[in-house]
């Protein structure tokens, strides 16, 4: 009896001990009753054991706790990077188009005095900030592309390590629970890997009977099988010279991974930004730039005789 009173005890400080670790679920000890001892007055009641010592777990919860998150990183990385993005373009005095509009009020100074040489100097002073201004702005592009390739990168690696940890948790849990009983520090261990494994790229977690659990990425492709880990990498979309897509390596066979069908997390995030509104940001400054330059030169053509 004080033996199982003791253990109760040591249930309730680990859990005081853990209150702020991170991705600890609150335990309980589970008792039951011990058999009574038959006499001939009846059975004699001969107090309680320690059944086991159980996660305060609900693996719904945790599923759709971990959709949530993967949906808010993949969002709140979007809006961060489009936010840099928004700040390339500025309005006011600043932008482009307060640059184009200087320019185009030079060239009408001029053309009403075409013999001030001050006014044909405006002129070529404004067309060269305006073209230092462009210039400004394509490579504040490319900047921001060379940031967002940077991240991914990282990511995918810090993708490659979680998966490694998740893949030797599931073999420290499956030798474990051999003993019948759950190993729930591991547990907690490989629930919160699951859980930063989700920040950066949604996954779907599926238990087997051993005590492993398989993450699926991507939808359908394997990432971790039991104590076995695949590998992500990025790999180039020759739709577009930046883009690129999430790509998985199975049994040396590599699988391109349809980025609709990532789902949540920080790289989808930053794979919708790079191959869908940098690449927009990129076609419309080529085209400001293009359709200035032409309707320019136009106009010069109509004055040569």
């Amino acid at each position: 009896g004080l033996r199982n009173h003791q253990t109760r005890l040591d249930v309730i400080g680990n859990n005081i001990a853990n209150v702020n670790t991170v991705g600890y679920s609150r335990q309980n000890a589970v008792l039951q009753a011990v058999q009574g001892q038959f006499t001939g007055s009846g059975y004699i009641g001969k107090g309680v054991e320690v059944l086991t010592i159980q996660r305060n777990f609900d693996a719904f919860l945790n599923r759709q706790a971990n959709v949530a998150g993967a949906t808010q990183s993949a969002d709140q990385t979007r809006s961060n990077k489009l936010q840099q993005l928004e700040s390339i373009f500025p309005t006011g005095a600043s932008g482009l188009g307060a640059s184009i509009n200087d320019m185009l009020n030079a060239f009408s100074d001029g053309a009403s005095a075409p013999t001030d040489l001050t006014a044909r100097t405006v002129v070529l002073t404004r067309m060269d900030e305006t073209a230092a201004r462009i210039r400004s702005t394509s490579q504040q592009l490319e900047d921001l592309q060379q940031s967002v390739s940077q991240e991914l990168s990282q990511k995918v690696d810090s993708i490659n390590s979680i998966a490694k940890n998740i893949a030797i948790a599931n073999d420290q849990i499956a030798r474990l629970s051999s003993s019948g009983q759950p190993p729930n520090d591991l547990l907690d261990k490989r629930d919160q890997l699951i859980r930063d494994l989700n920040k950066l790229v949604q996954v779907t977690s599926i238990p087997a009977s051993d005590g492993t659990v398989g993450i699926v990425i991507g939808a359908s492709q394997s990432l971790v099988l039991g104590s076995r880990a695949s590998s992500v990498s990025l790999a180039k979309d020759f739709s577009s010279t930046y883009n690129s897509r999430l790509a998985i390596t199975n049994n040396g066979a590599t699988s391109l991974l349809d980025e609709n069908a990532l789902g949540g997390g920080e790289v989808s995030g930053l794979l919708r930004f790079q191959n869908t509104d940098l690449v927009e940001g990129r076609n419309l400054l080529g085209r400001l730039t293009m359709s200035v330059s032409t309707e320019m030169n136009n106009q010069h053509a109509l004055g040569l005789d």
